[in-house]
């Protein structure tokens, strides 16, 4: 709370509407006392409940340069206490020699009027906001300092009020620009709220405060959205500089930085999502600004996958389940967001899918990886005893060790039933000599078709196979 704790009125120990003269004679009395290693006893240090002040020459001297300049004098003030009527020196009183800050409230309260705003209720209510804040320590009310600060707004909002004010602590008036004071109140407020709730988004806290007030409330939109773009832009210029470096590392090295390159991506993601989330609250989804900054990101990330993706597919059976989890954590974030990004990544993601599919073993869907391959002879008649097959043993199909297990014991029974069934041979002899073979090897092909082709024709490769007009086995 460095806003009113280390406030040059508080370092004096003096009111805000002091006297020059008094302001100069308490920098004077302190400096004495420091002079001989003592701390002079102030009446309006208001310790407690404020944390105890350690003053040097430097910092006494510091903060009476800090209210020589009215406008600067007139910024310390809204946060400090004054003496602008009989109920004010009398709650000052007991706040300065008591420390009774109940009483003071309660006195303050009484000369605010039921917090009107006005030429005579104004200096009370000042006072009474102040010292609402400084009591948060004990009070723990949220919505106490935020109407406090909303207080403050009222009586410098108020040009006729702030007149008052002004003449009150300057003795001038007319001379402070009204604008760039309601300005610097602002930009003073959100310090203030950073300090008492470090972990509150203080964006909200201020339109909260502000948010009757029209122009105010747009001019802090605007301030927020330049912040929010600004933090957005470094984190997305940040990853811009990772990714050009790794993409021009070698396919191995690209490969074997696979999860620092998909976690950084994801860490852009984070980086950005509070941010981005703000933003779109503020402008709107379909926002020009917030539409490109998102699909900015979301294509790094999707440039990230790709570049990761295309590397080790060309070395080697891709391990796609990060690809597949990171795709799908961007798909369903921008799930209802218009972005020139979107459609690529969903085709990307149906693509890597589709490939992870076929590496898993079909035949029993577990999800299992296809770790081994089992050769399906097939052909096609193309002709009057042409036909065309896969070579090299039959089509290769990918499947898991329990799968394989089943069917390869079926190849091996129709290689040796075989020879057992020579006697039918006898009653079929016109069929085997249609085929122009010789008996084994067209018993060979029926058992193989009837009975290894029935446990494989489901496989989703070797039904589309079928369909095409493919055959189970060799002519």
């Amino acid at each position: 709370m460095k806003t009113i704790e280390n406030n040059p009125f508080r370092i004096l120990g003096i009111i805000s509407n002091s006297s020059a003269k008094e302001a100069k004679e308490s920098e004077t009395f302190i400096l004495r006392y420091l002079e001989i290693g003592k701390s002079a006893d102030l009446k309006f240090d208001i310790t407690p409940p404020l944390s105890h002040l350690e003053r040097t020459s430097e910092i006494v001297k510091n903060a009476k340069r800090k209210i020589h300049d009215n406008f600067d004098k007139l910024i310390y003030s809204i946060f400090w206490f004054v003496n602008g009527t009989m109920v004010d020196k009398i709650a000052l009183e007991k706040l300065s020699s008591e420390r009774n800050i109940e009483k003071s409230l309660d006195s303050f309260k009484k000369g605010s009027r039921n917090f009107v705003i006005s030429k005579t209720s104004f200096s009370s209510i000042l006072n009474f906001s102040t010292l609402e804040i400084i009591n948060y320590s004990s009070h723990k009310d949220e919505e106490r300092v935020k109407n406090a600060i909303k207080y403050k707004y009222q009586i410098i909002k108020d040009k006729l009020v702030f007149k008052e004010f002004e003449k009150l602590i300057t003795l001038t008036s007319n001379k402070i620009n009204h604008k760039s004071y309601i300005d610097r109140f602002i930009e003073n407020t959100r310090g203030l709220l950073k300090e008492l709730f470090p972990r509150k988004d203080q964006n909200k806290l201020l339109l909260d405060i502000f948010s009757e007030d029209k122009n105010i409330l747009k001019e802090i939109e605007g301030q927020i959205t330049s912040s929010l773009v600004e933090k957005i832009n470094e984190n997305i210029a940040s990853f811009n500089s990772f990714f050009n470096l790794q993409s021009k590392k070698s396919d191995t090295q690209i490969i074997t930085s696979k999860a620092t390159i998909l976690n950084r991506a994801k860490k852009l993601m984070a980086d950005t999502k509070s941010d981005l989330n703000k933003l779109k609250k503020i402008v709107g989804k379909d926002n020009f600004q917030y539409t490109n900054l998102a699909d900015e990101i979301y294509t790094f990330v999707n440039g990230a996958v790709i570049m990761c993706y295309n590397k080790e597919i060309k070395k080697s059976n891709v391990g796609s389940a990060p690809y597949i989890e990171l795709l799908e954590e961007v798909s369903k974030e921008i799930s209802n967001l218009d972005l020139p990004i979107k459609q690529t990544i969903i085709k990307n993601l149906s693509v890597i899918r589709n490939e992870e599919s076929s590496l898993n073993c079909q035949f029993c869907n577990s999800g299992k990886i296809g770790n081994y391959t089992l050769k399906v002879e097939m052909h096609q008649m193309t002709g009057a005893y042409q036909y065309t097959y896969f070579k090299d043993g039959g089509l290769k199909i990918l499947c898991c060790f329990s799968c394989i297990a089943k069917r390869i014991p079926l190849k091996l029974i129709a290689f040796l039933l075989a020879p057992f069934w020579w006697p039918v041979v006898l009653f079929v002899t016109v069929l085997i000599r249609q085929y122009k073979n010789s008996w084994y090897s067209w018993l060979y092909r029926f058992i193989y078709k009837n009975m290894f082709g029935l446990s494989v024709r489901n496989h989703p490769t070797i039904k589309n196979y079928i369909n095409q007009g493919y055959k189970i086995g060799m002519p």
